[in-house]
């Protein structure tokens, strides 16, 4: 995603070492989330920020996204089913944790959610120390909600509990059938990704983030993301 858009980080150092003896240290597990991911944001389509472009029209790019986890593990808890959500705007990231899962589970979504912003904060720095200062970059923390995700042949849709949610039409090509697909997202670590436009897209939290919008981008596509990615999403 690009600078407007990125989502902060808080060290769960703890939930990483938890119950290991003082002065010593246990190595994260491994862990493996295939699935799809559904995402909508505020920039029309197909979103300048997928091809390495500042925002448009904005100059801002709040988003919504989900990964529906069709496999996944952390060491050696099941993901399988759970869904791993978050939205975006001006005050900070906040992330969603499927309401489904149980303590562990939540543990490792929650360390896993924690890996993904540390790989795009050190992007960012390592282009600009002064970009990861704005305050969209906060972690503003987790919640737990009913996470509904949907991908089928002509639209997608996700709602996270009564926080936001978005429903969108693919794009079609020339033929009037086949969704426009972009390959090697400049944003998104996705394979295949499917360009719509929303019907409608909202999100709300008690930080002060809001985000309204129709006729706006999303995307639709495969992820295969483990420990040992370069990078999830920026």
């Amino acid at each position: 995603m690009k600078a407007s858009r990125i989502l902060s980080v808080t060290a769960l150092a703890l939930l990483l070492v938890a119950g290991a003896p003082a002065g010593k240290s246990t190595p994260a597990p491994q862990w493996q989330i295939a699935g799809d991911l559904a995402e909508a944001c505020t920039c029309d389509p197909p979103c300048t920020c997928n091809f390495g472009r500042d925002p448009s029209p904005h100059n801002f790019c709040y988003a919504i996204y989900s990964v529906d986890i069709e496999k996944g593990r952390y060491g050696d808890v099941k993901l399988d089913g759970l869904h791993l959500a978050g939205g975006n705007a001006a005050k900070g990231n906040l992330w969603y944790i499927d309401e489904r899962a149980n303590a562990q589970q939540e543990t490792a979504l929650k360390a896993i959610a924690t890996q993904m912003h540390e790989k795009v904060l050190a992007y960012w720095r390592s282009v600009d120390p002064k970009i990861v200062e704005d305050p969209q970059f906060r972690h503003l923390g987790f919640r737990k909600a009913r996470i509904t995700q949907t991908a089928g042949e002509k639209s997608n849709s996700l709602a996270i509990g009564d926080a936001g949610s978005f429903q969108s039409d693919y794009i079609l090509g020339i033929d009037g059938k086949t969704p426009v697909v972009v390959e090697n997202n400049w944003s998104w670590n996705i394979q295949h990704g499917i360009k719509g436009k929303t019907r409608q897209l909202r999100y709300k939290d008690e930080f002060g983030n809001q985000i309204e919008a129709q006729k706006s981008n999303a995307n639709q596509g495969k992820v295969d993301w483990t420990d040992q990615t370069p990078l999830y999403f920026r």
